[in-house]
């Protein structure tokens, strides 16, 4: 069945969304503006979803995909639009998102900031080796695709820097008990891989840090630089006296952003990670940073309770899955905190977890910033700053 659909918007994930008799259809690849002729795919009880036959009225923000893996790689959905169009959406779906799931002020959304490179601004990729475990003669890595059960093998991704490229292709193997292999790109370009543990240093604007193979770093520094200012931004109107750095992976913001601050805290549960972050603290000469091991969940809730400050911010960087347990509720409640600022790779559990701590009326939603730490993709970084009612 074939039908025209006049497309509304863009949901989160890439969708063009449509109306037809009361019911929301998604349209992969379909632009807002756009009156597309289309065919349906599945018929439920509260939606529909339909794939393009042909633009009738295209976009003006529609443009041709330079990647030629795009048909098959299921990595990025927003190569057929210009830069500015994407912002565009990204911004509109970051503010739905407080609206409606958090019955935020619009008022507090700030611009985003868009990325100073559109594309080879990854620091490093993840790769999959599609055998479990891998054959000994170790098999060509390749990225899931669209169906997120094929593999894709390519010779090149146009989101990753170019320094990286040796890892793509048929010819580049690597043994390993792993099946999914992470690579890294260091500040002198080499690469380096969690099939080991080694640590390297990495350029954030006009600062060296230390990174683990093994643990987590942001992988666009050139945004990671933006946030960081930003963070010390918000921390220098704030003046706490006590700064908790929560999931604080090699201790990133501490040194960029809190430096100043006279007490910190940083909370990690990673090894790698933790092992960078005593590097950064000894490398920076950060006296006032304390390394406190262990899951922000468990640790930090009884530390606060045993040392309260009135003069406290917190900085939260959680993992895709947000905050855990009832970390939500419990800063909801707590006492003595000036300033909160969540720095989220996922809008949904941000909304939901901002949702829960502004229940109570201890703080105010001061500033959503959004940033595109993953330009062509799905993804945005956004933080959310606030402060004491």
């Amino acid at each position: 069945m074939n039908f025209e659909l006049l497309i509304e918007k863009t949901a989160f994930g890439g969708e063009g969304i449509g109306h037809v008799d009361g019911k929301t259809c998604f349209v992969e690849g379909a632009l807002p503006g756009e009156k597309v002729e289309v065919r349906l795919l599945q018929d439920k009880k509260n939606f529909l979803r339909a794939k393009i036959v042909k633009i009738l009225n295209a976009s003006p923000e529609r443009i041709q995909e330079p990647c030629a893996y795009i048909r098959s790689c299921g990595g990025c959905q927003y190569q057929h639009v210009t830069y500015a169009g994407e912002l565009k959406i990204k911004e509109a779906q970051v503010k739905e998102a407080l609206r409606y799931l958090t019955s935020s002020d619009p008022s507090v959304m700030k611009p985003i900031v868009a990325s100073p490179k559109e594309y080879r601004y990854r620091n490093s990729v993840t790769l999959h080796a599609f055998s479990d475990p891998p054959p000994k003669n170790a098999a060509p890595l390749a990225f899931f695709g669209r169906d997120n059960v094929s593999k894709v093998v390519i010779k090149d991704c146009l989101l990753v820097d170019e320094g990286l490229k040796p890892v793509f292709g048929e010819k580049f193997r690597i043994k390993s008990p792993k099946t999914k292999i992470s690579f890294k790109l260091s500040e002198k370009g080499e690469i380096f891989s969690d099939a080991a543990s080694q640590f390297f240093r990495v350029r954030v604007d006009d600062r060296l840090l230390m990174a683990g193979s093994e643990g987590f770093f942001q992988n666009n520094l050139e945004v990671t630089a933006q946030i960081a200012k930003k963070v010390s931004e918000k921390i220098s109107l704030m003046k706490p006296g006590v700064f908790f750095d929560l999931y604080a992976g090699v201790g990133t913001f501490s040194v960029l952003s809190a430096a100043s601050v006279p007490k910190i805290y940083a909370i990690e549960e990673s090894k790698p990670s933790l092992d960078a972050l005593r590097m950064n603290k000894e490398e920076n000469k950060l006296a006032s940073l304390e390394i406190i091991p262990g899951r922000v969940e468990k640790v930090f809730p009884d530390f606060f309770k045993k040392n309260p400050s009135e003069n406290t911010v917190l900085f939260l960087d959680p993992p895709r899955q947000g905050l855990g347990g009832d970390l939500p509720g419990f800063l909801a409640e707590a006492e003595g905190i000036k300033g909160l600022l969540y720095l989220s790779c996922d809008l949904m559990t941000l909304a939901r977890d901002l949702k829960t701590i502004l229940s109570k009326g201890r703080y105010r939603l001061e500033e959503v910033i959004p940033f595109d730490m993953f330009p062509h993709t799905k993804h945005i970084e956004v933080l959310a700053v606030l402060v004491r009612s």
